[in-house]
């Protein structure tokens, strides 16, 4: 199976390749970490989402664009990015779509407009100190249409029609949705995003980031409301970042919610060094307490990262 996958891979390149001369891209991004619990302590080698991906456009009518994408993690340390299938890749952001002066039209495999309006505050994205460890909302969601709007005097609006997921009957597109109004110039970014029914939550927030030059303070804000139960829950993230030279950057992460776990606070400190613009070398620490003590964790962790 894993080597069918990665002759599916190559072959899609290589087809691809013939009509749109595609971008490949991607990341690997590894650390060594060190987690401390209430009765153990581990250590381990960890791929952070590393991925691989290709996409392109091609002019397909006057001021129309057909855009592509094919993205896909991958996992350096044990090979098997889809522990839960076993399976060598594991599908990311996938789609098709039209791109014109009227916005972009996709459909496939895509972050919800509501994880994509936080992702920017969140300084340890993808990283052991995720938001998704306090906060719901951080979906990527199959059988998807989007719509993002052309950016009209810093304001952008995406929309995202889903197949509802609840499994309560007669799924169909547009039972589950996701929205957010975005604002964002060189001082500023402000986002209102809202989910609507996406496994099992109606999710909404409010994210501001101000950059102060070479520095940055962002603020996130949330409510979630269970569906079933009718319960809710707020948390909320403060971070920092710090430009320290003209390579380093120190990242300071602070945030609090019963959402995942009762009484979860997490706090996260951290330094990354740019060796060249694709290449750092990071760490950081974080701290993850709760009101049961088994659920409260400590790691450290050294890694690199590049992109290209």
């Amino acid at each position: 199976m894993n080597i069918k996958c990665l002759v599916f891979f190559v072959t899609i390149v290589s087809s691809v390749s013939i009509f749109a001369e595609p971008v490949v891209y991607g990341k690997i991004w590894i650390t060594a970490e060190s987690q401390d619990r209430e009765a153990s302590r581990e250590s381990d080698l960890v791929s952070n989402a590393s991925r691989l991906g290709i996409k392109g456009e091609a002019r397909i009518g006057d001021g129309l664009l057909g855009i592509y994408q094919l993205e896909y993690e991958v996992d350096p340390v044990d090979g098997t990015a889809d522990e839960t299938k076993n399976r060598t890749l594991k599908q990311r952001n996938s789609f098709i779509g039209i791109k014109g002066s009227k916005g972009t039209l996709f459909l496939g495999i895509h972050d919800t407009a509501f994880k994509g309006s936080q992702f920017k505050i969140d300084l340890f994205n993808d990283l052991a100190a995720d938001r998704k460890n306090i906060l719901h909302g951080k979906n990527r969601m199959r059988d998807f249409l989007g719509y993002t709007s052309p950016g009209a005097s810093g304001f952008t609006f995406t929309i995202n029609a889903i197949r509802g997921n609840d499994g309560q009957g007669d799924e169909k597109i547009g039972d589950s949705k996701s929205y957010s109004l975005n604002y964002e110039n060189q001082n500023i970014y402000v986002s209102l995003a809202q989910d609507s029914k996406i496994k099992g939550y109606d999710n909404s927030s409010i994210s501001v980031q101000i950059p102060i030059k070479r520095h940055g303070i962002g603020f996130i804000y949330q409510e979630s409301k269970n569906i079933y139960t009718g319960i809710s829950q707020e948390g909320h993230i403060i971070s920092l970042a710090y430009t320290l030279g003209e390579k380093g950057r120190l990242e300071m992460q602070s945030g609090s919610s019963d959402m995942k776990i009762e009484g979860g606070q997490q706090t996260t400190l951290g330094y990354k060094y740019y060796l060249s613009k694709e290449f750092q070398i990071f760490f950081f620490i974080t701290d993850l307490k709760a009101k049961d003590v088994t659920k409260q964790k400590t790691i450290n962790a050294l890694g690199f990262q590049w992109n290209f």
